[in-house]
């Protein structure tokens, strides 16, 4: 059975960097957010936080709170490889219909809303927060779909990175992940 290594966090806290070193590593990545820019694009709507929110619950409802993760299954079983990663869930739910195909093992980062408030601005796409209070917001929003209870949950193993460093010291961290989790 494969190994399906589920990255989350607070936006900002470094998911994307996370998993585009799993990939640079050659695993295997998917992203729930793919799913839900999708949807926003499929909708005739603008790319927009308020779009996001919008159309990530309207998914919801829709289709059930797993509706992001039912929507990459066939993506991770077309994968060969026995180890990939899923990038963003935000509810246990997703983390639930995901055990379906495979072993999970949560890798939650983690960082202050300062840190991450500064590299989303940094990054400056248009779909990121222009100031602290809609950090805030957002926070607050992926916090009740369910991202607080999967932060903490203990239902599957979870492994713990803070990321407040370098690159290179979030690579040795990832390393250090893999070796006990593989190891």
């Amino acid at each position: 059975m494969r190994t399906i290594i589920v990255v989350v966090g607070l936006p900002g806290a470094g998911k994307s960097a996370v998993s585009d070193i799993l990939k640079e590593m050659g695993i295997p990545m998917f992203r729930t957010g793919d799913v839900i820019r999708e949807e926003v694009l499929k909708r005739g709507l603008e790319l927009t936080i308020e779009n996001q929110e919008k159309i990530s619950r309207k998914l919801r409802e829709e289709e059930g709170m797993d509706a992001p993760a039912k929507r990459i299954l066939d993506r991770i079983r077309d994968t060969d490889n026995g180890l990939v990663c899923v990038e963003g869930p935000r509810n246990i739910e997703e983390i639930d219909c995901l055990a379906g195909i495979g072993n999970i093992m949560l890798l939650v980062v983690e960082a202050p809303q300062k840190t991450r408030f500064e590299r989303l601005k940094k990054r400056g796409e248009t779909r990121d927060p222009k100031n602290p209070e809609e950090l805030e917001w957002r926070d607050k929003k992926e916090l009740e779909r369910g991202t607080e209870q999967l932060l903490k949950t203990e239902k599957y193993p979870r492994y713990v990175i803070e990321n407040t460093g370098t690159l290179d010291d979030l690579r040795e961290k990832i390393n250090r992940f893999l070796d006990k989790m593989l190891g």
